[in-house]
């Protein structure tokens, strides 16, 4: 089902450079300049759209566009339902992994 809450875990605890690994050869190209995550904004095609890792937000200092998951998405031409629909299993794919990199590992039985 989907939630206000649901919407707002898109958008914030899914970071959009996750999303554009996840989309691959369909999403925008992106690299880490300056230590920020930076991507071809779909708007205007320059490599301006960079990512505030505070808000999860991207915003195109070109065009001045801003951008969220799901915006992006929907500039790719994802129906809105099934843009949720795909972002809610990237993000529980994504949340999984990282809760396997915090779990405690067993200690070794070398000896």
């Amino acid at each position: 089902m989907m939630t206000k809450d649901l919407l707002r875990r898109i958008r914030n605890d899914l970071p959009m450079p996750v999303t554009i690994a996840a989309l691959g050869r369909e999403g925008p190209p992106g690299k880490i300049s300056e230590g920020y995550f930076r991507f071809v904004c779909p708007h205007c095609g320059e490599m301006r759209a960079t990512v505030n890792p505070k808000n999860n937000l991207a915003h195109c200092f070109c065009c001045q566009k801003n951008w969220n998951n799901i915006d992006l998405l929907l500039t790719l031409d994802y129906d809105f339902r099934a843009a949720v629909a795909l972002l809610e299993r990237w993000l529980t794919q994504y949340q999984a992994q990282q809760a396997r990199k915090k779990a405690p590992h067993a200690p070794s039985a070398h000896k």
